[in-house]
């Protein structure tokens, strides 16, 4: 390969480079950064993937929200009913519900 066309291969990186940088450090859609800068979306992603190599990782912690399961007992009343009962329910009303099953 001539010098003049090494040159040539080599700023086009760097330009391309350069680029990708800013495109990763802006946030943006890969589409919106080349609508910002009137770049072909086909080139940028061309260079993408050959400089992909050259991006720096990052990696982001994510928060985690606990997810809070429902607390509740499960009474099986023969094989007939199951009874779900949630934390703080009433005892008169269970009870009630229980003489009722029972048909007393």
């Amino acid at each position: 390969m001539t010098t003049t066309r090494q040159n040539q291969r080599t700023k086009k990186q760097k330009y391309w480079q350069r680029h990708i940088k800013k495109w990763f450090q802006s946030g943006l859609s890969q589409a919106a950064y080349c609508r910002k800068y009137n770049l072909k979306i086909k080139s940028f992603t061309y260079f993408k993937s050959r400089l992909n190599k050259n991006l720096p990782v990052q990696f982001v912690q994510v928060p985690v929200e606990p997810v809070l399961a429902p607390s509740f007992v499960k009474l099986n009343v023969g094989s007939s009913f199951q009874i779900e009962i949630p934390d703080g329910f009433s005892q008169n009303t269970l009870t009630q519900v229980l003489q009722v099953l029972r048909g007393t």
